[in-house]
C-alpha cells in the first residue's frame, strides 16, 4: 500500500499542479483530488507500519519521536523551500518536482522497511487464538521462517547463567 501511495505521487504530482494553474474552481479541486489520492495509501498504514518497527519496550516513544521529527523537519520546512526554489528558478512547477523528490526518497525507505504482517512483532512474543494453535506454533517454530526469535524478549544466556550464579546453594 505504502508503494501505491509513492508512486502515485510521483505521478500524479505534475498532472495535479498543471491542473491547479488553471485557476478555475474545478480544475483546482480536481487538482487537488489528485494530491489526496496517494496521501491516503500513506495515512492509512502508518498508524500501523510505523510502531511495528520498534521493540515493544519503547514502540510508541521511539515512533512518536521518530515521526513528530519527519513531520517537523519535512512539513515545517517545505513551504520556505519550495518558495526558494520557485524564486531561484521561476518555475511555478517546483512544488510537483519536489513532492516528486520527496516520494522517491520515501520509496527508497520503503524499500528496507521490515515487513510485519504475520510476524510477532519486535520485543513482542507470537500471540494465538486457540490451544491448537499454540501447539502448532510451538511444534514448527524452529522452521517457521515468520518467527524470529532474535526478535523476541528472551533474556540471553549469560544473563540467565549470571543470576543462577547468584542464587545461594539449596535455594
Amino acid at each position: 500500500m505504502l508503494w501505491i501511495g509513492a508512486i502515485s505521487t510521483v505521478v500524479l504530482a505534475t498532472p495535479a499542479f498543471l491542473l491547479i494553474g488553471v485557476g478555475d474552481v474545478w480544475s483546482t479541486l480536481a487538482g487537488l483530488s489528485l494530491i489526496a489520492f496517494p496521501v491516503t495509501f500513506y495515512v492509512a498504514n502508518l498508524a500501523s507500519a510505523l510502531p511495528a518497527q520498534f521493540p515493544t519496550a519503547n514502540r510508541y516513544g521511539a515512533m512518536g519521536i521518530a515521526y513528530n521529527f519527519a513531520v517537523a523537519i519535512f512539513g515545517g520546512t517545505t513551504p520556505f523551500i519550495v518558495a526558494a526554489l520557485i524564486t531561484t528558478t521561476g518555475d511555478d512547477m517546483m512544488p510537483a518536482y519536489y513532492l516528486m523528490a520527496t516520494s522517491a526518497i520515501g520509496a527508497v525507505a520503503i524499500y528496507f522497511l521490515k515487513e510485519s504482517a504475520q510476524r510477532p512483532l519486535p520485543g513482542s512474543m507470537p500471540s494465538v487464538d486457540t490451544q491448537a494453535e499454540a501447539k502448532e506454533l510451538v511444534a514448527t517454530q524452529d522452521e517457521n521462517p515468520l518467527i524470529d526469535l532474535d526478535d523476541m524478549p528472551f533474556e540471553s544466556q549469560d544473563v540467565t547463567d549470571a543470576a543462577a550464579a547468584k542464587v545461594p546453594a539449596g535455594v
